[in-house]
């Protein structure tokens, strides 16, 4: 399998990250482009920065000797609620201490890997600000009309959809590519290939 490498204007290295609300179909997208990618030869290694502080949190509990299994962590519910406590806390005093920490770690790990990758999670202007300056950012929006989302399981819930990480990248000019996921899943499918071969041209 090929790595492969996108680069853009002046040699700065691509990165495509994806943004779009609540049951919009950011998973499903974001699994399409991997797919598209592999049939390229090429690895697109996907990063979310939620996941980004369950493996901080791994790394300063192993330096405290103490074990935790961080594919566990990421899958099973048991186990997830069973460090809950400490990984919430962790996190919080992280983000307190510096609200960029958890969008440096993936970023530096994206350029230090120096090949072609996926954020699925973009949601906050300071990670746009935090990665603009450091890759040709290309931030694909995906839009589900409501009705759409609806069926596929979203309630509006007043807490979840006002939050500042769902509403914060609503400006269409922070967007440079607009996925509108309002057909048939093979339609969306056209359009991650579209878009994945875009990227790695």
């Amino acid at each position: 399998m090929q790595s492969g490498r996108a680069c853009g204007l002046f040699g700065r290295m691509r990165l495509l990250a994806i943004s779009g609300k609540r049951f919009s179909g950011k998973d499903t997208f974001a699994a399409m482009l991997v797919e598209h990618a592999r049939k390229r030869g090429v690895v697109l290694p996907t990063y979310a920065f939620a996941a980004e502080s369950k493996r901080l949190f791994v790394a300063q509990e192993a330096a405290r000797g103490v074990e935790v299994d961080l594919q566990r962590l990421m899958v099973e519910r048991a186990y997830k609620e069973e460090w809950r406590p400490k990984l919430t806390a962790f996190t919080v005093e992280s983000i307190a201490k510096d609200p960029q920490v958890f969008c440096r770690a993936v970023a530096d790990r994206i350029a230090a890997a120096k090949v072609p990758a996926l954020i699925t999670d973009l949601r906050l202007k300071l990670e746009i600000e935090h990665l603009k300056p450091r890759f040709e950012l290309w931030i694909a929006r995906v839009l589900r009309p409501d009705p759409l989302r609806t069926s596929s399981g979203w309630r509006y819930d007043a807490p979840a959809d006002t939050h500042h990480t769902e509403t914060e990248l609503d400006d269409e000019k922070l967007w440079t590519h607009v996925v509108r996921n309002d057909g048939s899943l093979e339609e969306l499918d056209r359009k991650a290939a579209d878009l994945l071969n875009a990227y790695l041209s």
